[in-house]
């Protein structure tokens, strides 16, 4: 459970916090403000499931050379992206009061 930045009491839970980002905002059950995530923050955790999506379609181009091995490629590393980013989001990325 996170704790909101308005009351400090803890009303979200981790799924919570790993459907938000900069542009959405969830209520605090307590005090019913709103919250959000910190935007540089946010998109520095997204940098694993990118940067390995990417390397991902690389190496099926370079390995098979057709268009399905690059798909097949490019989501192996956005799926072991993500087991890199959801840790980082959890742990990195913090509740703000949005502005």
């Amino acid at each position: 459970m996170y704790e909101c930045p308005w009351c400090r009491k803890t009303s979200f839970s981790f799924w919570d916090k790993q459907t938000l980002g900069p542009t959405r905002k969830l209520s605090c059950g307590h005090c019913k403000k709103e919250v959000s995530v910190c935007w540089k923050s946010a998109q520095l955790a997204a940098i694993p499931v990118l940067a390995l999506g990417f390397l991902g379609m690389l190496a099926g181009r370079e390995a098979y050379g057709s268009w399905s091995a690059v798909m097949l490629f490019a989501w192996l590393g956005i799926s072991f992206g993500m087991a890199f980013t959801a840790p980082l989001y959890h742990f990195y990325v913090p509740l703000v009061k949005p502005q």
